[in-house]
């Protein structure tokens, strides 16, 4: 799996944790406005239709007559198309009952007023029962999101903190490594597991190290029989030869320059010219010789 569909997979992940999240809670949000809904639409217009009632009765004095027999009627019809409760069916009929016994016989209006009143209570006790429902699918709401904030908060966290080194760890130890190599460290290894460009990258660069160290070991090899030839040569001539660097330290010199001026060439090597000369005439006399080169 290449980088491009890690880094695709990663950001898709934390983008579906987020639209999770933004679901849950949005679904519970919705029950809660759902219950909130329910209590106001299917208690509240019976309680409305109820006290319609009640004033079309108070307003004639407590009795049923032409007069208020259309308003009470209309109510009655109304609260009959809007049954949600247990029992409130029951009451409404005998409610109704009693409406028409009063209309056309002149019955009291206790009946009346009983049932009036056990409608009122079966809408009033569904609503406080309903209130305490929507609180409590509150409260559970309220775990669950908070639970799920936490889990979410807890991942994206992880992500945040892991996912950036996916990238910079192995950016950093190919730094180190590269520091290595110019030390000329060409022990240094990486090691990235999986199959993706960091892995191959790995690769590539082990190889390079190899070859590297293969050819430094050759070039020194060669450096080395160069210079043992050359010794070989120098040390055969008849003539004395010394060499000398830019700082006027002894090179090397042959066994005949080291008889001329009396220097050992095994133990005079990397030593100052300049600092021999002052204990030696000969040298002394070379070194400020006019066409020393």
């Amino acid at each position: 799996m290449n980088i491009k569909t890690k880094l695709r997979l990663g950001f898709g992940f934390l983008f579906f944790v987020v639209i999770s999240f933004g679901g849950i809670s949005l679904y519970h949000i919705n029950e809660i406005a759902k219950r909130s809904k329910v209590i106001l639409k299917d208690n509240y217009k019976s309680l409305v239709y109820v006290n319609d009632m009640r004033i079309a009765i108070d307003e004639q004095n407590g009795n049923i007559n032409s007069k208020n027999a259309v308003a009470f009627d209309k109510a009655l019809k109304l609260e009959e198309r809007n049954i949600t409760e247990n029992g409130e069916q029951k009451a409404v009929l005998a409610l109704r009952k009693a409406f028409e016994n009063s209309l056309n016989q002149g019955a009291p209006i206790t009946e009346i007023r009983l049932q009036l009143r056990n409608i009122d209570e079966l809408n009033m006790n569904a609503i406080v029962k309903k209130n305490e429902n929507a609180q409590r699918a509150t409260e559970k709401a309220t775990i669950y999101l908070s639970v799920t904030a936490a889990i979410t908060f807890i991942i994206l966290f992880s992500f945040i903190v892991n996912f950036p080194g996916f990238i910079a760890n192995p950016l950093r130890d190919l730094r180190e490594g590269i520091k290595e190599i110019s030390r000329k460290n060409y022990k240094q290894r990486l090691e990235f597991k999986g199959n993706d460009e960091f892995s191959e990258l790995a690769f590539a660069f082990n190889k390079m190290a190899l070859e590297l160290k293969n050819w430094d070991n050759t070039n020194v090899a060669q450096l080395m029989s160069e210079k043992r030839r050359i010794e070989t040569i120098i040390e055969q001539m008849q003539d004395a030869i010394i060499g000398l660097n830019e700082k006027q330290e002894i090179l090397f010199l042959n066994k005949v320059a080291g008889q001329l001026l009396n220097l050992s060439s095994s133990n005079e090597i990397g030593k100052s010219a300049s600092e021999l000369a002052l204990k030696n005439e000969l040298l002394k006399k070379l070194l400020t010789e006019k066409n020393w080169r």
